[in-house]
């Protein structure tokens, strides 16, 4: 029973195969889970950032090609007024007439400028001595009255200020002509002066789309002290502050008014271009698209997988281990008559029934077995004590006859054919208490005859326990070994024993106690005794040794036995006996419910 406790309570820590197959599906459910989760927003974000890198491109071009366009305007304004003699010569000219014809072959080069730059919207002329221009516009921009107004506006804007004083000659400046704002780039010589612009409402409106930008843009333009302006634009398609992200792109707004933004310079411009961000789709690779599919079946999958081993593989195992119990219970009977629907449990069962009938017809043969086994080691133990007795007695036999004493002689004989008596006819495994007790101090007696320090034996036996069986020279091997070891020299032996019956947590025990007043165990000896170590061949404890082993093979766990030195020195030896509901229980029940009535 407890070995069967103890393998229930092993297999109860162990975990279950339910639970290992749970644990490990959810150990692949969360990382799938995780993945996915990973995959979604990797996808998201490689999403985004592929639509602002496309968006990032075309601005990237346009704010390039107006780059390049004013760089280029600029490069003809500065390389004119510089190394074009007829330029030089406008700029002192004083006649009317060679004013014109200069004006004329200057302009001449206008056209070109025009077509090359698209973003041009004209160039004016001017020679302010003779108060006389000549303007060139873009030939792309449309004829009508509003691009002839503006024309006319830059006309009158050029030729109204005092370039000395307010024209900017050192690079691009931004100002309003006829209501529209312009980009301005000017030189000037003297009289002379020549003025380029750009008219950045046209641009961004007309030729921004041509880049597959389609949303709000928003045109800065940067101070020398960094500071800047809006130019163009609402700053209220931005939903909030811009979150960039390293790869140079921006996040503003959440949910419906989201917006991505990315910017670009173009000199002292800075281009903004914003576009609502939707999150309509992901975009995968095809290694990832495989991966999520993969990871969607497994996902898919556990459920079925989860049903088909529960009806498969647990309900039959449960099945099966719900037999076991009742067979481990004591139901041989019982038999496993589950039809299974897969060969390998089928075959179990089979095996597991058939394993039964054998262990049912076995059981006995198996008992009886192990009876026999009990027998023979308790016959071998009675064959070790018998030996180790009879030469001892001989000894003190041989001792005697060498005194010369013949009183002596005669008395030892007849006490040591008492004992070779009781000795040989060991034939039991039990003998009453009282007859044990008998031996002992029988064998002190013997053991006291011719030596100058007699052993005195003293017993204390409760009557109740008088008749008890209790194992064949059990407490004689004790005194036995008393007498041999404890011995000191100048100090009488004193050997005491004694028998009462306790109550205990378990029932009743009789508790049989041998002490002396002799030299007492070595703790080496008293821990190898106390648990239960076999002696090695040749030891001197072989005897007390051999007493535990009966006990064990008689009672079971359910007898003890425990060594120990008293306190004032000398030897202490316990055996505690079960003792069942008979005459012994019954009156040790008695005489304590009298003392307790008392």
């Amino acid at each position: 029973m407890p070995d069967g406790r103890a393998a229930r309570g092993a297999s109860a820590r162990r975990p279950s195969l339910k639970r290992q197959l749970l644990v490990m599906f959810l150990c692949v459910i969360i990382p799938v889970s995780v993945l996915l989760s990973l995959l979604l927003v990797s996808a998201a974000d490689y999403s985004r950032s592929r639509l602002a890198h496309t968006s990032a491109s075309g601005l990237q071009m346009f704010a390039s090609t107006l780059e390049r366009q004013m760089l280029s305007v600029e490069s003809y304004l500065v390389n004119l007024s510089l190394n074009d003699e007829t330029f030089r010569t406008l700029s002192a000219e004083n006649s009317r007439t060679r004013c014109y014809l200069d004006i004329c072959a200057v302009a001449q080069s206008f056209p070109a400028l025009l077509a090359a730059n698209d973003t041009l919207m004209g160039l004016v002329l001017v020679n302010s001595a003779n108060g006389m221009y000549r303007g060139r516009y873009s030939a792309a921009a449309p004829s009508d009255g509003a691009a002839l107004e503006l024309n006319l506006a830059l006309e009158g804007y050029v030729t109204r200020i005092d370039f000395a004083r307010y024209l900017d000659t050192e690079g691009w400046y931004i100002d309003r002509v006829g209501g529209r704002l312009c980009l301005l780039r000017s030189v000037a010589a003297q009289k002379a002066s020549i003025t380029a612009a750009i008219d950045l409402q046209a641009v961004f409106e007309e030729l921004l789309p041509g880049y597959g930008l389609e949303g709000e843009t928003l045109v800065y333009a940067r101070g020398a002290d960094g500071s800047r302006r809006l130019l163009l634009g609402d700053e209220a398609a931005l939903p909030g502050a811009v979150r960039w992200h390293p790869e140079g792109y921006g996040v503003a707004g959440h949910g419906n008014k989201a917006r991505l933004v990315v910017r670009r310079a173009a000199q002292m411009l800075e281009l903004y271009y914003v576009f609502p961000y939707q999150h309509r789709g992901l975009a995968f690779g095809s290694y990832e698209m495989l991966l999520i599919l993969a990871s969607v079946f497994v996902v898919t999958a556990i459920p079925f997988l989860l049903a088909y081993m529960r009806q498969e593989i647990f309900r039959p195992m449960g099945l099966l281990v719900r037999t076991m119990n009742r067979i481990s219970s004591g139901e041989l009977s019982a038999r496993s008559d589950v039809d299974y629907r897969n060969a390998e449990f089928t075959q179990v069962n089979e095996t597991f029934n058939h394993m039964i009938d054998q262990i049912t017809r076995l059981k006995i043969d198996q008992y009886e077995k192990e009876l026999e086994a009990r027998r023979n080691e308790m016959t071998a133990l009675k064959l070790q004590i018998r030996p180790h007795f009879i030469l001892n007695c001989l000894k003190s036999v041989y001792g005697m006859v060498q005194t010369g004493s013949r009183q002596d002689a005669q008395t030892l004989i007849l006490l040591l054919s008492r004992h070779l008596r009781y000795i040989l006819s060991f034939t039991t495994n039990t003998i009453p208490l009282h007859s044990e007790v008998e031996q002992c101090c029988n064998y002190a007696e013997l053991s006291s005859v011719g030596q100058p320090d007699p052993v005195e034996l003293r017993c204390e036996v409760d009557r109740e326990l008088g008749g008890i069986p209790v194992p064949q020279v059990s407490l004689l091997t004790l005194v036995e070994n008393s007498i041999k070891h404890g011995r000191v020299i100048g100090r009488p032996l004193s050997i005491d024993i004694a028998a009462r019956v306790l109550k205990t947590e378990e029932g009743w025990v009789a508790n049989l106690t041998v002490s002396d007043n002799g030299a007492g165990f070595s703790p080496g000896q008293l821990a190898r005794l106390n648990r239960g170590l076999p002696e090695e061949e040749g030891s001197s404890h072989v005897g007390l040794h051999n007493v535990v082993r009966r006990l064990q093979l008689l009672y079971g766990p359910q007898a003890a036995v425990a060594f120990a030195n008293r306190s004032g020195g000398g030897a202490r030896v316990e055996m505690f006996l079960p003792l069942d509901d008979g005459p012994a229980a019954r009156d040790a029940k008695a005489a304590n419910e009298k003392e307790d009535a008392q």
